[in-house]
């Protein structure tokens, strides 16, 4: 019986077969990127500081340096490299950083548009260019300049990109 036995344990561990699925690499990945949004006027991205304070910068920052994660089939967790916390979304529909991840106001459904964009259910009105991270490491450790603007996600133009609009009769 125990010659049977050392017999046939090598041959169950043969039979296994690793799950060799490709996809399975990319199941942790993580992409590195800046959102940014514009309209015809102006274009500004998206950036989360220390304080969990979400705003928009005219140029790539630290802050602005954002983690996206899937988590399940199109929905993402966004998560701030520099400030460590996640971008969440309260119960009036303000953005914010915290640094505890809940399921419920932290994930995002990600839904990608056409021209390359993507809109996220959560953030009404507002679209985003996830643009490839190109700032090096000596910069993503300086502080950024503080040409920030706060966002009001309660308004039709969450990012003031209408204030720059000058009427033609005005001229």
């Amino acid at each position: 019986m125990v010659f049977l036995l050392l017999v046939l344990m090598p041959c169950n561990q043969s039979l296994y077969i690793p799950n060799s699925n490709p996809l399975l690499a990319f199941g942790n990945q993580v992409r590195e990127t800046h959102l940014y949004t514009d309209n015809h006027r102006r274009g500004m991205y998206l950036q989360m500081t220390l304080d969990g304070q979400v705003s928009g910068s005219d140029i790539q920052t630290p802050y602005s340096v954002l983690e996206l994660k899937s988590v399940k089939t199109g929905e993402v967790v966004i998560r701030g490299r520099r400030s460590s916390l996640f971008l969440c979304i309260d119960s009036r529909g303000h953005l914010r950083g915290q640094s505890h991840y809940t399921e419920a106001d932290c994930t995002f459904r990600e839904i990608l548009l056409a021209d390359g964009y993507t809109h996220w259910d959560a953030i009404s009105f507002t679209r985003f260019l996830p643009l490839r991270n190109t700032l090096s490491e000596a910069a993503a450790t300086a502080e950024p300049a503080m040409r920030q603007q706060y966002v009001n996600l309660d308004s039709h133009d969450p990012f003031g990109m209408e204030s720059a609009v000058i009427s033609p009769q005005v001229i």
